[in-house]
């Protein structure tokens, strides 16, 4: 999520730990985890999809 934003990308639409990003037209949900988890994971992390 951060290289989108960092991209260009902007957000929409905030609900929880989804976004929604746009940029020219085009749209991307995101769902951001936060840090720890089964993992223990030190940062939070993202995975996005493309919608269109």
């Amino acid at each position: 999520m951060s290289a989108l934003l960092n991209g260009g990308h902007r957000i929409v639409s905030a609900t929880g730990p989804s976004f929604t990003l746009e940029r020219q037209g085009t749209y991307v949900v995101c769902e951001v985890r936060p840090p720890g988890g089964l993992r223990g994971n030190a940062e939070a992390t993202s995975t996005c999809y493309r919608v269109n």
